[in-house]
């Protein structure tokens, strides 16, 4: 009986255990989703599904599955792409792409300092220019009016990625 009491107490600690431990990876501190190619994070209004040879990942946004596609000289497919407004799933073909908006797409230190403790400016990122997705022509010339930037087609941002 005194056997049976431990055995059972100690399956009631790992059991807990267990519970106080998932609850706290994936509740209390999930793993942040990070972009697949520059690890920056995702924001459901901004992630692409992207397929460089054959690999899919999730990114931070079109510009970066381009930059990384022909950073490996590899073709790039975007599968799926979110509408910047309101975060639904949408074709890549029917879609509507804003560049170089005053609108920061993906979040990073803008600040760099030298070993002299100097700030510098940022001579390259791999997102930029940033490019924002819309479902219709409109909603990008309108943001565009706004927040400035160039609204082009599918197909003008597909002619960037130079391996396809």
């Amino acid at each position: 009986m005194n056997f049976r009491r431990i055995a059972l107490t100690v399956a009631v600690v790992i059991l807990a255990g267990a519970g106080v431990f998932g609850w706290y990876r994936f509740v209390a501190h999930p793993k942040p989703v990070v972009c697949g190619y520059c690890l920056r994070p995702l924001h459901s209004n901004l992630k692409v599904t992207a397929e460089i040879d054959g690999k899919r990942a999730e990114v931070c946004c079109p510009r970066c599955a381009i930059t990384e596609a022909n950073q490996q000289h590899k073709p790039v497919r975007l599968i799926t792409v979110h509408d910047y407004s309101t975060g639904k799933t949408m074709s890549p073909e029917t879609a509507w792409y804003v560049e170089g908006s005053r609108v920061m797409a993906c979040e990073h230190g803008l600040m760099h300092m030298d070993e002299m403790k100097e700030t510098q400016e940022m001579a390259y990122d791999r997102c930029s220019p940033g490019t924002l997705t819309f479902a219709t022509k409109q909603q990008a010339e309108d943001f565009t009016a706004a927040n400035g930037g160039t609204a082009i087609s599918f197909g003008q941002l597909m002619s960037e990625a130079h391996y396809q």
